[in-house]
């Protein structure tokens, strides 16, 4: 029997995870494709900030780069700064950083969502199925009941707990990678952003004297 067969056999919430698998796979490619282009911008922007020698050419650089990836955002922000008050800019760094972060896990809520509701939609699929057998077997009860139907039914009715979890698990590996990933960037921001503090602070005491 072909995987085709297989899943018509699994009935209507079948396709219901279909529709499921096809959103995760959207949701997953697009991620990896937009963390990447961040990472190479970050990394592009990283690099020609550290061929810089003063706050001006830092600056005019951002001015180039800004809205380019979310490190743009939070260093423009940090070299627009007069360090007043270097409690408040922390603030201010900290909430634009969580900001960037979260529009970057945009669509990373459905895969959560999608990972814990496809094993369940399974369930409900050969909860459904079994209710189907047990009212055949109640039907059949006068005449004898058919071993092989029954056989029949019980694992055509778990087909959909079989394809509800390998929609979940793959969903909750990747999922559980992006979120990885994501982590990784907000740690590489935090790091490189301090380091531009420091670095600016270097500068403007060097003005100074």
């Amino acid at each position: 029997m072909s995987l085709f067969n297989l899943f018509l056999r699994g009935g209507i919430l079948m396709w219901v995870l279909l529709i499921i698998s096809f959103l995760v796979i959207a949701i997953v490619i697009e991620k990896y494709r937009l963390l990447a282009k961040i990472q190479k911008k970050t990394g592009r922007l990283m690099e020609s900030l550290n061929s810089q020698d003063g706050l001006e050419s830092s600056r005019s650089l951002l001015r180039i780069y800004f809205e380019d990836s979310p490190l743009s955002i939070i260093l423009t922000k940090l070299y627009n700064d007069t360090f007043e008050d270097e409690n408040l800019l922390r603030e201010s760094l900290e909430s634009t950083a969580v900001l960037e972060i979260h529009k970057l896990e945009k669509g990373m809520g459905w895969l959560s969502t999608f990972a814990a509701i496809a094993p369940l939609i399974g369930f409900l699929g050969t909860v459904m199925g079994m209710v189907r057998v047990f009212m055949n077997i109640q039907g059949q009860s006068q005449n004898g009941i058919d071993i092989s139907g029954l056989a029949g039914g019980i694992w055509e009715a778990l087909l959909t707990t079989v394809g509800g979890l390998i929609v979940g698990i793959i969903a909750i590996i990747f999922y559980n990678d992006l979120v990885q990933k994501l982590e990784n960037i907000a740690k590489e921001m935090q790091d490189y952003t301090v380091n531009q503090m420091i670095r600016i602070k270097q500068l403007m005491s060097s003005k100074q004297l």
